[in-house]
């Protein structure tokens, strides 16, 4: 019979067979394996810090790039475009900060940017109501949705490299039903429709992958602008969430359209300060007629740089 002397007994050789481990482990182990093990111990710990203090110092560093970067910017772009008036359209979906962030590039290099017009969703046309809202603004009566919504944004790039029309403007006619919204930049006011005017203008779009505007509306846009010998520039806007998506995705499939190709120049890295201060040379190199394609992963980050424009010249 087993009774409560026999836990008692079992129990306490349970502990004796761990202390007696523990002495007869610690004899074989030595004292020269424990200071080795503390010694490999204390060089991690050295190694760990030394890293760390060598990422701060770079991350540090960095900053001070970037501020370097930021600063400088509007230096570089400096009466790149004097007087020169960029009609600015995005995607819904793009960062208003990198559209805010460009507009005042744009406006450093003495360009003048009325505002932004955003392209909206309504572009997909979802739905019969959609289509006939964009055949009623327009005038169009193509029955083909994909159709329809590439000559309708023909007629916006047609617009905004010609004069605003006495009445029937197209582009209050799209913003009345929802297909374009006109906002200020960089803080200023909600521009008026006759202040997109092609006088002395250039075309800067912004989209990116992603967004539910479908890029034959950029495509168009910019197709109609060319119909009209209006400069384009085409810049991608890259959103963190995009990573798992080819930075050149967006950008390569709209300026590979057969209407645009080898008309337009891009770059493909205009969330980044140094995007934003391409696009603004981009847009000074196709108004001396040069096209060409830039940005991260493509031949040249940035256009040729041209020498500086003295001011009043």
């Amino acid at each position: 019979m087993i009774n409560f002397r026999y836990h008692v007994v079992s129990i306490l050789a349970v502990f004796l067979a761990l202390a007696i481990g523990t002495v007869m482990g610690a004899s074989f182990v030595g004292q020269g394996v424990i200071d080795g093990l503390r010694g490999r111990i204390d060089e991690v710990e050295k190694n760990k810090d030394a890293i760390r203090d060598e990422n701060t110092a770079l991350t540090n560093e960095n900053d001070r790039l970037n501020a370097f970067v930021d600063e400088s910017a509007p230096f570089t772009v400096a009466n790149r475009l004097p007087g020169v008036r960029v009609s600015l359209v995005a995607e819904r979906g793009v960062s208003a900060d990198a559209v805010d962030a460009q507009a005042r590039s744009l406006r450093a290099a003495g360009g003048i940017v009325p505002g932004v017009i955003w392209l909206e969703d309504r572009w997909q046309l979802g739905s019969a109501a959609d289509a006939a809202a964009l055949r009623d603004a327009t005038g169009l009566t193509n029955r083909s949705r994909e159709s329809l919504r590439a000559a309708a944004a023909r007629l916006v790039g047609q617009r905004l490299a010609g004069e605003p029309p006495v009445s029937d403007d197209v582009l209050t006619k799209l913003a009345a039903a929802q297909f374009v919204t006109l906002t200020g930049a960089a803080g200023s006011a909600t521009p008026a429709v006759t202040e997109f005017t092609g006088t002395s203008s250039r075309l800067l779009e912004l989209g990116g992958p992603g967004h539910a505007v479908p890029p034959s509306v950029s495509t168009g846009v910019a197709a109609g602008a060319l119909d009209a010998k209006f400069p384009v520039a085409i810049g991608q806007v890259f959103e963190p969430s995009d990573e798992a998506i080819d930075r050149g995705a967006w950008i390569g499939v709209v300026a590979d359209t057969d209407t645009i190709r080898g008309r337009v120049s891009t770059i493909n890295d205009v969330e980044l300060v140094e995007g934003q201060i391409g696009a603004t040379l981009v847009l000074d190199e196709i108004g001396r007629g040069k096209t060409g394609t830039y940005g991260i992963g493509e031949d040249r980050a940035l256009p040729e740089f041209p020498a500086p424009v003295p001011v009043g010249g």
